[in-house]
């Protein structure tokens, strides 16, 4: 993929916290203020960030229009979004990328913030698998590696994982949560997946159900040009037939199937996912599934 890469933040570049998907309070994100300004960022939270409607941040026009300023707006140098949860897919057919192809800055988020990657991807922007707001506080582990990748100063990174059917495979990485992935198959915002690396992660979704989301990945022919398969984190996913302790080898044995069905390597247990863990993950951004060796590698900086 030739996709635009962002520019790196500095001393001083302004972060906008928006919230298209579910509804935060002040103190869920707190920590990330805090955070973000002691790294010496500008951060302004959009007026809108703390609207509700139920389980989404206020009505779609809202949420939309709130995500629309941020990208417009040219003294933002990063927006990073307060949450997942649900409601980016109700928004993305109305977005304009044009603003943010004409000048890439980094877009930040996961879990339901996959739609929102998607729709940028497919606008020709390379995006970031990384932390929202709300998880400053609980995924504190990767802050310093998600503030390195913001600044330009990530340089090579390889992290140890489990192969799961061996081999190699290079190419962009493409993904994020499984359930939106799923989703999103089928409609103009899924990227191309030929010759891309597939990183999948999800939550709380019981046992046959990640069988189900796995399988309908495995019989949708858009999937079929996958170069490579990386598993992330599965967490509080232990169900009826399938318990916690069971729970890493089953999500492997599905895996194993998606690689037998297209001839790729599988690997799992890359650290990024909705638990502690959640290192950051460039989007669209080239990397190398060393399924001999147990490592994923990144060589290409996701910055320009």
């Amino acid at each position: 993929m030739n996709l635009l890469k962002p520019r790196p933040l500095q001393r001083g570049s302004h972060v906008r916290i928006v919230s298209p998907s579910g509804p935060v309070t002040p103190p869920l994100i707190a920590s990330a203020l805090a955070t973000l300004e002691t790294w010496g960022l500008r951060v302004s939270v959009d007026a809108d960030a703390y609207a509700s409607s139920r389980y989404l941040a206020g009505s779609d026009a809202v949420r939309r229009q709130a995500l629309q300023r941020a990208i417009d707006d040219p003294d933002v140098d990063a927006i990073l979004c307060s949450r997942g949860g649900y409601g980016a897919m109700r928004i993305i057919a109305d977005l304009d990328f044009t603003a943010l192809r004409r000048d890439p800055r980094i877009l930040s988020g996961f879990s339901d913030i996959t739609a929102i990657h998607f729709a940028a991807l497919q606008a020709g922007v390379a995006t970031l698998h990384g932390h929202v707001a709300k998880s400053f506080a609980s995924q504190a582990t990767d802050l310093d590696a998600f503030r390195a990748t913001l600044f330009g100063e990530r340089g090579p990174l390889s992290f140890r994982v489990q192969t799961v059917r061996p081999g190699d495979a290079t190419g962009p990485v493409i993904g994020g949560n499984l359930s939106l992935v799923v989703a999103l198959a089928g409609t103009r915002f899924l990227p191309s997946m030929d010759g891309a690396l597939l990183f999948l992660e999800d939550v709380t979704e019981e046992d046959y159900r990640l069988d189900r989301l796995f399988t309908a990945l495995r019989l949708n022919p858009a999937f079929a040009g996958v170069a490579g398969v990386i598993l992330g984190g599965f967490d509080e996913c232990a169900g009826s037939y399938v318990g916690a302790d069971e729970m890493a080898g089953f999500v492997a044995t599905l895996g194993a199937e998606l690689g037998d069905a297209w001839d790729v390597p599988v690997v799992a247990g890359f650290p990024a996912g909705h638990a502690s863990r959640n290192a950051p993950l460039p989007l669209g951004v080239s990397a190398v599934i060393d399924g001999t060796g147990g490592a994923v590698r990144f060589d290409e900086e996701f910055t320009r």
